[in-house]
C-alpha cells in the first residue's frame, strides 16, 4: 500500500490548519458581536437594578438636596453620590444616539494612573461603550468621555463618522437624563489624551479610525443642552 511521504503529510496538515485559521478569522466578527449582544442584555438588567437601588439612596438625600439652590448643584450632588462605590465594569447609564439608532449600556472604565493605557479597558470594551474613568460623570463636570469599538464586538461606534452638527445624543443615568448636541468631529493621534480634559464640551466620544485600523482616533465633541433629574 502506497503511503504519503513525510513532506506530503506535513503539507496536508498545514493546509488544514490554514483552513481552520481562516475560518476562525472570518467568523470572528460574528461571534464577537454575539458576545456583545449577550453582555448588553445582562448589563441592561444590571442597569435596571442599579437604577432602582439608587432611587432609594437618592430619596434618603432629599432633605439635603432641597437645600441646594439650582438643578445643576443637585445634579452634581447626585452624580457624586452615584459615583461612590462605583467599580470598573459597573453599568452607569445608557448612551442613546437617534441618528445611529443606537441604545447601549455604558460601563465604568478603569480609574487611576493606568486608566489612559490603551489596554486598560480592553475587556470592558468587548461588552459595549466604556466611560473613561478619569473623566467626570454627567452632571459632575466636563467632559463625560466614552470610548467604543469601531469594528468587531458589535461595533457600536462604527457609524460615528456620520454624525452631523446639531445631532442629539442622550445619556440616561439613574439620577438624570442628559441631552447633548454634536458640535464637531475631529481626528487625533492615539497619544493625544488632551481630548479627555477639554472643559469646553460636555460629552466626548472616541473610536478608532479609519475602520480596521488603530492609527488614529475619531472624536465627536458635543455640548450639553439640557438635563432632567429623576
Amino acid at each position: 500500500m502506497h503511503q504519503r511521504s513525510t513532506p506530503q503529510r506535513f503539507g496536508r496538515r498545514l493546509a488544514n490548519l490554514l483552513l481552520i485559521a481562516g475560518g476562525l478569522t472570518l467568523a470572528f466578527p460574528f461571534w464577537s458581536a454575539a458576545y456583545t449582544h449577550y453582555q448588553q442584555r445582562h448589563l441592561g438588567a444590571d442597569y435596571s437594578r442599579a437604577s432602582v437601588a439608587f432611587a432609594s439612596r437618592a430619596r434618603e438625600q432629599s432633605p439635603a438636596l432641597a437645600l441646594l439652590h439650582t438643578p445643576a448643584m443637585r445634579a452634581r450632588r447626585l452624580a457624586a453620590l452615584f459615583a461612590r462605590g462605583l467599580k470598573p465594569g459597573d453599568p452607569i447609564g445608557r448612551l442613546i444616539i437617534p441618528r445611529l439608532k443606537m441604545n447601549h449600556v455604558v460601563v465604568q472604565g478603569s480609574t487611576g494612573s493606568g486608566s489612559l493605557s490603551p489596554a486598560s479597558d480592553t475587556a470592558y470594551l468587548r461588552g459595549g461603550p466604556v466611560h473613561y474613568g478619569v473623566t467626570p460623570l454627567p452632571g459632575a463636570g466636563e467632559p463625560f468621555a466614552v470610548a467604543g469599538h469601531r469594528t468587531t464586538f458589535s461595533a457600536p461606534f462604527y457609524s460615528l463618522n456620520t454624525l452631523r452638527r446639531g445631532d442629539p445624543i442622550v445619556v440616561d443615568t439613574p439620577y438624570g437624563r442628559f441631552v447633548y448636541s454634536v458640535v464637531k468631529l475631529t481626528t487625533v493621534l492615539p497619544t493625544d489624551v488632551g481630548v479627555l480634559f477639554d472643559r469646553g464640551y460636555g460629552l466626548v466620544l472616541t473610536t478608532c479610525t479609519p475602520p480596521y485600523s488603530a492609527s488614529h482616533r475619531l472624536v465627536v465633541w458635543a455640548k450639553a443642552t439640557s438635563f432632567r433629574l429623576k
